[in-house]
């Protein structure tokens, strides 16, 4: 009788043993592809896929999205932000765009902190590409910043270049003129 306690013993043993190995198996696979799925998640979240590229092939800023009809002043929400020395800079600018048919819905120092060297920038979402342009044709130089931003308002931030606004009288410049197509790289 001992001896088939003992084989007993054996065999469940070396069935124990067999399912250890397979389900240490199956445990290694389901991690692999966890790490794999997460891998491919990041991936995809980090690495641009290239349909919201925001400079052409030279790396330029440029303007995304397909040219629609500018939209009137008034229906335009500007941020106007300083991002020199200039103090009240933001606020004079914000007066003249006020007046010429813009609704200012903020005025501040650069929420970014950013060193602009040119005229401006100006940022918006890429949907609000023919708005921005708009904004654009108030500063002679400036460069658009397609953002990640949520609400539809346009960033008009002033460089250390900027010494005025264009001139109303002088016949409007076409809304492109600041922000060029994106191109795809040959």
């Amino acid at each position: 009788m001992a001896f088939e306690d003992e084989e007993l013993t054996v065999e469940e043993a070396a069935r124990r043993h067999r399912w250890r190995r397979i389900r240490t198996s199956v445990t290694l696979l389901v991690l692999i592809g966890v790490v794999i799925g997460a891998a491919w998640y990041s991936w995809s979240n980090v690495v641009d896929d290239g349909e919201t590229t925001a400079s052409g092939p030279t790396g330029e800023p440029c303007a995304p999205g397909v040219p629609t009809a500018a939209p009137a002043p008034a229906d335009v929400q500007v941020n106007v932000y300083n991002s020199t020395d200039r103090n009240g800079l933001a606020s004079t600018v914000a007066r003249e765009v006020r007046a010429r048919g813009f609704v200012v819905v903020d005025v501040d120092n650069d929420p970014l902190e950013r060193s602009i060297t040119g005229t401006a920038e100006v940022r918006s979402r890429p949907d609000d590409q023919a708005a921005a342009e708009l904004v654009a044709t108030l500063v002679p130089g400036a460069v658009y910043v397609p953002d990640e931003r949520t609400e539809a308002t346009i960033d008009l931030v002033l460089g250390d270049a900027f010494q005025a606004l264009a001139d109303p009288a002088a016949p409007p410049a076409t809304p492109a003129a600041g922000l060029p197509p994106c191109q795809a790289a040959p």
